[in-house]
Formats: structure tokens, C-alpha cells, sequence
């Protein structure tokens, strides 16, 4: 892995094929992540931990984008584009919330390292998913009557969120983060494997 660091310029500033990569790895991002956050959603348990198992496949989508466009801006665009879309499609402003302050978190980040740091990406990336956790099940605890509204306006069966209310408590909250946090970094290096050439290429590692 190199730890060179570089002075960000602007060959750093976004172009407009890096616009339409990025807009492609999002979309992709996004799909991957939904798919897995509805698929989990079979049971409570399930449900709960949805974010960390998206955070598998959602890596290798997230770090592949990392290489492609290791560019100023693009990680917290990526994730406000997200976040507006989570909250348009009935998400609530919590999870939109989350989504658009872990990109910003995982953006410093990245910036850090210059955008080439591997570790960097990877930390950024955990810390961005565990921020969609926290958004997402902070407001179960905490906003009650919120989560309530929005759940019926969207036709979420109200036994099922009488058993979420019951499973989602302050340690779960807990457990469901660090989980995610591992499972993040664990679809992270999982990417470093399948596509190593890719990522030496672009001098990430």
C-alpha cells in the first residue's frame, strides 16, 4: 500500500465524465443498497442488521467508485443525491439526515489521505454506512411518534413495527453500528482483493 500523500489541485476538481461516473456508481450504489435493506426486511432481526449486510456488497461498489473518481466533492455529492432521494421516496429526513452527514464525515476523511489512501476510503466508507445505521434507527428509539406517522402514511404493517419497537433498543443500537462498521470494512477489503490491479493502477494501494 503507498502512503504518499499529494497536494489536492486542480486535477483534482471534477470533470464532466467524472459527473457521469459518478451519477452511474450512485444509482448502482443506491439499488444495491435498497435491494438489501427490502430483502432484509422479511423479519425484524433481519431488518435491523439490514444496513451491515448492504454494507458488503455496497463496499465494492463504494470503494470501485473511489478509484474511478478520487475527486473533490465527489463523496458528499454522491451522498446528499442519495439522502434527497431517500427522503423523496418516504424514508424520512432522519435516514436522509445520516446519509448526507456520513458522506460529509467520510469525505473529510478521504481528504485526508488525499483521496488515494486506501485505509482512508475504508474508514470513510464505514463511517458513512454507520451514519445511514444511526439515522436509520436512532429515530425507532428516540421519535417514536415520527417514525409512527411515517411508517403508516407508507403502509408499513403496524405489527411489524410493534416488533422493531420491542427488538430496537439503545445496546441494539449499538451492537447494529459496530456491526455495520465491521461488515463495511469487510466488504472494503473485499474490493482491495477482487480488483487489486484496479486499485494499484489508480495508486490506492
Amino acid at each position: 500500500m503507498s502512503n504518499q500523500k499529494r497536494t489536492v489541485g486542480n486535477s483534482d476538481k471534477m470533470k464532466a465524465k467524472d459527473f457521469i461516473t459518478l451519477g452511474i456508481f450512485t444509482a448502482l450504489f443506491f439499488v444495491v443498497v435498497m435491494v438489501c435493506i427490502f430483502a432484509c426486511a422479511v423479519t425484524v432481526v433481519t431488518y435491523a442488521f439490514g444496513p451491515a449486510i448492504a454494507a458488503i456488497p455496497g463496499g465494492i461498489i463504494y470503494m470501485l467508485m473511489r478509484v474511478k473518481v478520487p475527486k473533490i466533492g465527489s463523496i458528499l455529492l454522491s451522498g446528499v443525491v442519495i439522502g434527497v432521494i431517500e427522503f423523496l421516496i418516504g424514508a424520512g429526513w432522519p435516514c436522509a439526515f445520516g446519509f448526507i452527514i456520513g458522506a460529509l464525515l467520510a469525505e473529510f476523511i478521504s481528504r485526508m489521505g488525499s483521496y488515494k489512501n486506501f485505509w482512508s476510503n475504508a474508514i470513510g466508507y464505514v463511517v458513512y454506512m454507520s451514519c445511514f445505521a444511526l439515522g436509520t434507527f436512532w429515530p425507532v428509539i428516540m421519535m417514536t411518534n415520527y417514525i409512527d406517522s411515517m411508517t403508516s402514511s407508507n403502509g408499513v404493517d403496524s405489527a411489524f413495527m410493534e416488533q422493531l419497537y420491542g427488538f430496537i433498543s439503545g445496546p441494539m443500537l449499538i451492537a447494529i453500528i459496530a456491526v455495520t462498521f465491521i461488515a463495511g470494512m469487510l466488504g472494503s477489503l473485499l474490493t482491495k482483493i477482487l480488483f487489486k490491479k484496479h486499485f494499484k493502477k489508480a495508486g490506492i494501494i
